[in-house]
This record gives C-alpha cells, structure tokens and sequence, in this order.
C-alpha cells in the first residue's frame, strides 16, 4: 500500500492507521466512521456532546452484532452501551456516559501508528476548552469531500468485521497448531462475495471482500493501478490464479483463499480472462499478501498458515504456486500499463 512505500497522503495514511494500528478495541473503528460522516458535512469544529451520540450508536451496533468488542476484561464505557442495549440505560445517560469515558483513549490513540504521530494530522484536541471537542483540519474535511471517502467508511467497517471475527471464533497460534482438519481457511465465496472463515464444516462469513481488500491496493486497480472508484462497473474480485485451474488436474493450494484474491478494474478483468499474469508482476501479490500479515490483521494467522510463516517462506510457496498454475495454463497475461512490473 502507499503508505509502506514512503507516499503520504491523507488517505494513505488514513488507510494505514486502520489497517496498521494496535487492534485492543474497536473504538477506534467507530471514531473514525464518526469523525468522516462530520467532516463531510463541512463543519470545522465539534464538540464531544455532538460527537457522543453517532459513535455511541455504532458501538452500541456493535455490541449487538458480536458481545467482544476489546481484548480487555472490562470497560465501563462499553458496560454503559451493554446498559442502553439491555433497556437498563436512557438515551441521555448513555450520551453523558460516553462524554464521560468513550473518548478518554481513542482521541490520543486514533492518529498514532507504531507509537508515535501519524505523519497527517487529522483534529486538534481541543478537550480542555470551554466547549470541548475537536478542531478538524483541513486534512480530514478535504478527505471526507474526496473521491476516496466512500471507499474509506467500507474499508473501516470490514476491518471491524474482521477484527470481531479473530476474537470472536479464538483465531491464534495454538488453533493453527491444531489438526490439518480444524485449521481455518479465509476464503471467497462468489455467491455473497464475502469472506468465509472456514474450519472443518463451519462456515463463518466475515466482512465484504471488497471492501477487506480495497485499502491494501489504496482503492486502485492491482494491474493498471487505475482508481477503481472511477470505474463505473466498480472494482472486480480476481483471481490471480485462475479459478479454472480447478477444473485441471490442480494439486496446489487453494486459489479461493484470499492470498489470491485481488481486486481490478473491469477492463483488466475482461482482458486478463482465465489466465495468470505475466511472472514480473508477482511480486506485486507477494507484496499485497506480507503487507496483509504485517498490519496485524485480524486473521494473520489463518493467512500465515496458507501462504508460509515468513516471507521466504511465502516467497518459495507463492513461486511454486506460479510454476505449478503455468504448467497447467501456460499462457499468461501481462497488464498493458505495466506500473506494478517489477
């Protein structure tokens, strides 16, 4: 993603505190979907009374859709929204309530990536005043107006889904360490276009591919490096490595697993058909796939045990991959631009 290579923008970076910051609740999930529905409706200044009401709303949702929303034992602002949703609390005293402790870490918190300040500012504290709240910078209004933003709130909410999901079904280490049989898999499933957590029998549908996927590409074509945004069929689910090949005598490993999975504009989803890019553009994909296990993604561990450990290892995976899937379909494409080819 551009942020990894050195690019600051406001997007870019926005992308990057939510994909690549810590994952010890989901406050920051609902600020951020709060914080981009004001700015785009202009105003510069909000304080903590009009903030309260929208981010305690979609972590009260939240709670609703899946009871686990941080890795810490207990918090009595999420025990207030337990309250309003269990009709113990009125509306006024979870508002007062969130005044009070919801934004007590997340303001301090939202812009840090890696310990420290994100390079793009985004609000300016301004808790202490007589009417507290928060300044919105430019930074964050121009995002909001921008062609990005839809893609933004989308993105935010399936790292939620995926956040809960890891939590919620005990994705870790000892459970990968399990037998070959209960060893989870993140894969695709065509029919809902959402990812499936499968393990065994079970089938656990996660969050919208679409959207799971578009901030690792900056919402941009993985072959042409086009704004799908712009596109008006809107960005298409590819396998890199064709879905016919399980329709051959295929014996590598799961190409509806999301390590395959990209998305593209349709024009290079029609010109690429049923064949694998050209092999300059891998690197592109092995990219994609240490970027999605170094941002401490929610299922890391799932992806990890798909595609290797380390990235040697899924390196010599991802090749072998590539050597097998061009035996069985040897003819190849390359994308026309070109702007991926290493």
């Amino acid at each position: 993603m551009d942020y990894q290579r050195g690019v600051i923008t406001g997007e870019s970076v926005w992308r990057a505190i939510v994909l690549y910051g810590a994952n010890s609740a989901t406050y920051k999930f609902a600020f951020g979907a709060t914080l981009l529905e004001i700015a785009a409706t202009g105003r510069d200044h909000v304080t903590l009374d009009e903030l309260a009401p929208r981010y305690a709303e979609l972590l009260c949702q939240a709670l609703q859709r899946q009871p686990r929303q941080g890795t810490s034992g207990r918090s009595k602002f999420l025990d207030a929204c337990r309250a309003f949703n269990a009709g113990d609390l009125d509306l006024d005293t979870l508002h007062r309530r969130t005044v009070q402790l919801g934004f007590v870490n997340v303001i301090d918190a939202f812009p840090k990536l890696g310990g420290e300040q994100a390079p793009v500012r985004y609000y300016e504290d301004r808790r202490k005043s007589l009417a507290p709240g928060l300044v919105l910078r430019d930074e964050l209004l121009e995002l909001a107006r921008s062609v990005h933003a839809p893609d933004l709130d989308a993105e935010t909410a399936a790292r939620w889904r995926l956040v809960e999901t890891a939590w919620a079904t005990g994705v870790s280490g000892a459970l990968l360490a399990s037998s070959p049989s209960s060893t989870p898999s993140l894969v695709y499933d065509s029919g809902t276009q959402h990812l499936v957590l499968q393990t065994g029998q079970r089938r656990k549908s996660v969050a919208g591919v679409v959207a799971a996927l578009s901030g690792y590409q900056d919402g941009r074509c993985a072959y042409c490096n086009q704004l799908m945004a712009q596109e008006r069929s809107g960005p298409i689910v590819e396998h890199v490595l064709p879905w016919k090949l399980l329709t051959r005598d295929w014996n590598g490993p799961d190409v509806d697993a999301v390590w395959n999975l990209v998305l593209s504009c349709e024009p290079c989803n029609v010109a690429k058909r049923d064949r694998a890019p050209h092999e300059s553009w891998m690197p592109w994909l092995e990219q994609r796939n240490n970027d999605l296990i170094e941002s401490r993604h929610p299922l890391r561990d799932v992806l990890m045990a798909q595609t290797g450990a380390t990235a040697a290892l899924r390196r010599a995976a991802l090749k072998d991959a590539y050597r097998r899937a061009t035996e069985l379909l040897p003819v190849v494409w390359t994308p026309s631009m070109g702007t991926h080819m290493a």
